[in-house]
């Protein structure tokens, strides 16, 4: 392995829903070997009410969406109802430079995201921009703690979006990678991936003989409640950062 390529004869397995190559670009001019195999996927929830929610939507100061994932299903709700963004007047707050990038993307700006892009440090700074009797609307998944909603003084009421589901076709391949003797690093980018990979295969092979990539420390946190050992988490919480510190940590290894 040279110092050019500090991911050569590594499979790195991205476990959680990849919006963008970058990440799997960068692991292959490392050296890498990029596995694209995602444990869970996400899918809009419609209902008749949708419309009315939407348009109801404007007596709220501000939007909270924590994911790309909501994002991409308010989007598909505007859509399908030909609702233009300038329809709306809250204000946005975001978690996240990818939950950002997807909101400016569909025609909205962002007036504000954390400074550690995780839900529990949001609730700590965002009511230095905002007053209590603001109200907020929080655009969410069906596995969405309720961290935001008990986290904050003003009034949050909830739109659950998007649910999370198992992919189980990739489930057999990522516990073949594993248990075929290579040198594997796992990438997690939320609880729900870590839950769905522990339950179906970290509960039978372990996690000792693998290299523990978590973004975000509430990633981090749970991977450890299952008992995993986590190597590398970078500081800023995206995937391109997380190949960056893997990379050097495996630099550091040799």
């Amino acid at each position: 392995m040279s110092d050019r390529l500090p991911l050569q004869e590594e499979y790195v397995i991205f476990t959680g829903i990849l919006r963008n190559s970058d990440a799997v670009d960068l692991t292959l001019r490392l050296g890498g070997n990029p596995v694209i195999a995602p444990l869970i996927s996400t899918e809009e929830i419609i209902s008749t009410a949708d419309e009315q929610m939407l348009l109801e939507s404007n007596k709220y100061h501000w939007f909270i969406f924590t994911s790309q994932s909501s994002v991409h299903a308010f989007h598909a709700k505007i859509k399908r109802f030909s609702i233009n963004p300038e329809f709306f007047q809250a204000k946005i707050a975001v978690v996240g430079s990818q939950t950002a990038a997807a909101i400016k993307r569909i025609g909205f700006s962002v007036d504000f995201t954390p400074t550690t892009f995780s839900a529990d440090v949001f609730v700590k700074e965002f009511p230095k921009y905002t007053s209590p009797d603001e109200s907020c609307l929080f655009f969410r998944g069906n596995l969405a703690k309720n961290t935001i909603t008990n986290g904050l003084t003003n009034k949050v009421d909830v739109w659950t979006i998007y649910e999370t589901v198992e992919v189980e076709e990739n489930r057999d391949q990522v516990r073949a990678l594993l248990e075929g003797g290579r040198n594997c690093s796992l990438i997690f980018t939320s609880p729900s991936a870590a839950k769905m990979f522990h339950e179906n295969i970290g509960i039978y092979i372990g996690y000792d003989r693998f290299t523990i990539c978590a973004i975000g420390h509430i990633t981090k946190n749970y991977l450890e409640s299952l008992g995993a050992v986590v190597h590398v988490i970078p500081e800023t919480y995206t995937l391109i950062d997380v190949i960056k510190k893997l990379a050097k940590w495996k630099g550091r290894k040799q």
